[in-house]
């Protein structure tokens, strides 16, 4: 066996991430110059590609974006990046459980640095901790729901940092629903409404949005007519029912905590609520309905004049965020910049710049298969992320993985069909 053969056997026996060797001598004539030796490591994508299509093709767009300028820049000499992309639905919704077992796919590829996601916060509920246990990082550019975070709620989501001291492998780059809460109440009262009425549809998400929402607008003094739930189970013929307790109200806003489409329900309930009779009354949600579906599947009008708050400032018009608008439009023509886009972006480049951090500090070496203590090492740098100039703003970490931004837009609804969309109205008040 020859001394090239020989190593070549080595690295793989290893576990090394060969990924292309090109320019080998023949056996007859001439020696050619060997090319260089190429690895490639991934960020993982684990979401509702078919159900909130919309926002997840924007995150995965977004993420092959901060990819595709890393191999641009050649941030890690010697490295490509890529994606692992899969999908965490079960029959065209969210799922918590298939969000974990992707989770473990991802721990499985010993070429995966790390993960952006999940969208959802009931799936991260569940994928959480598997990730922590494997000392995998996930930054999630949209998990809103603050236990992730709070300290209170460690040993369930962090098992690995709760009894053995594991580093913490679970950070986002949006703000909690504490916060947009909060903030889409100050607003209500701020845009002149009285008296409302909140609702959800029993999601992980919804039910910590609506109460947030509801506690805020109890406290400065907004009338809270009631508060009922649209039961996700049967959200056609719920819908209908829940409307006409609402229009007996006369509410002139209804606040809904959840996700649009057939399996989130927010269109279904905006129409139904115009169907009853509420021709005026404004229909308001969270980050889970930031998305012209929401839009284009309301058939009543429901959705006209709609308000939603979204997580950080406007992408189009941040001075931070334009080279990335830029930058996404021009690998993908025509596409659109979608809610959680800029989150994402920022999200793959901490993941990215930790990466190549402890590649050239030594701790990690180009060809190393990740394994737990590599991809630890990984979660220790995302850790220390502080002041990172990103899309979104300055980015950094607070020491139980929460982002320091804590901007709330406001949007309201216009048009139909390929003409919908959403235009923003103000910064939300903080206070």
């Amino acid at each position: 066996m020859s001394p090239r053969a020989a190593r070549l056997g080595r690295l793989l026996a290893t576990g090394t991430l060969l990924t292309s060797i090109a320019g080998t001598a023949h056996a007859a004539g001439p020696a050619r110059p060997r090319a260089a030796v190429s690895f490639t490591y991934k960020i993982g994508l684990s979401l509702p590609y078919n159900e909130l299509a919309e926002l997840s093709y924007g995150i995965k767009q977004s993420v092959q974006v901060a990819v595709k300028q890393a191999n641009a820049a050649r941030l890690v000499p010697g490295v490509t990046f890529d994606i692992s992309s899969l999908d965490d639905t079960v029959n065209g919704q969210h799922n918590g459980p298939k969000d974990s077992q992707n989770a473990l796919q991802f721990v499985d590829d010993a070429s995966v640095i790390g993960e952006v996601g999940p969208l959802n916060s009931s799936a991260a509920k569940v994928s959480e901790p598997t990730y922590n246990r494997h000392g995998l990082v996930q930054i999630s550019p949209s998990n809103t729901n603050p236990d992730f975070t709070n300290p209170k709620f460690r040993a369930k989501y962090k098992p690995a940092m709760a009894f053995s001291g594991a580093p913490i492998t679970y950070f986002r780059t949006c703000t909690t629903d504490i916060i947009q809460g909060r903030s889409d109440a100050l607003y209500a009262k701020k845009a002149g409404f009285k008296n409302v009425f909140v609702t959800d549809n029993q999601g992980t998400y919804g039910i910590g949005l609506a109460n947030y929402f509801e506690q805020e607008a109890k406290a400065i003094g907004l009338n809270v007519l009631g508060q009922s739930e649209l039961d996700a189970q049967n959200i056609s013929a719920n819908a209908q029912s829940l409307a006409t307790t609402i229009a007996s109200k006369k509410p002139d806003l209804v606040f809904f905590g959840g996700e649009y489409g057939s399996k989130g329900g927010a269109e279904i309930l905006a129409d139904d609520l115009r169907a009853a009779g509420l021709s005026k009354v404004v229909f308001m949600g969270g980050d889970g309905i930031f998305a012209t579906d929401f839009i284009k599947g309301s058939s009543k009008g429901g959705a006209q004049g709609a308000l939603t708050s979204n997580v950080g400032r406007n992408a189009l018009t941040s001075p931070y965020a334009q080279s990335f608008v830029a930058a996404k439009k021009a690998q993908f023509p025509g596409s659109s910049i979608e809610g959680y886009d800029i989150y994402a972006y920022d999200a793959a480049n901490v993941i990215l710049r930790a990466f190549a951090k402890a590649v050239k500090g030594g701790q990690i070496k180009v060809g190393n298969p990740m394994t737990q203590a590599r991809r630890l090492i990984i979660a220790r740098d995302v850790a220390t992320t502080s002041d990172y100039r990103g899309a979104t703003g300055r980015v950094s970490f607070d020491k139980n993985g929460d982002s320091s931004n804590r901007d709330i837009s406001i949007y309201r609804a216009s048009g139909t069909g390929s003409g919908a969309k959403w235009t923003f109205v103000a910064l939300a008040p903080a206070s």
